[in-house]
């Protein structure tokens, strides 16, 4: 181990996960998420594709996904694929809370 900088200087941290390493959701964001999470049981369109989506529905059906494996306890997302009129897919999603005793 080398000290690359021994200067004190005053500086408060990063916030936690900004910097986070992997590779990032594109479809379900964390901004998503909380419109998601802040409206249960609402539909949005996430996005559009020129393809079906079988790997990406099944992760976020799954919580698999690292921006939302917390909530595997909480509810269930669900995902809708239907085909537009320009000939595109598109991507629905709503979150389901699962109901208290």
């Amino acid at each position: 181990m080398t000290i690359q900088k021994s200067k004190l200087e005053r500086k408060n941290p990063p916030a936690a996960g900004i910097n986070r390493s992997g590779k990032q959701p594109t479809l379900l964001t964390d901004e998503k998420v909380r419109t998601l999470l802040s409206t249960p049981e609402e539909w949005y369109v996430l996005g559009t594709s020129d393809t079906w989506i079988s790997g990406v529905k099944s992760n976020i059906e799954h919580m698999r996904q690292k921006n939302i494996s917390h909530l595997i306890n909480k509810g269930k997302f669900e995902i809708k694929q239907r085909k537009n009129e320009d000939g595109f897919i598109e991507i629905y999603c709503r979150f389901v809370p699962f109901n208290p005793f």
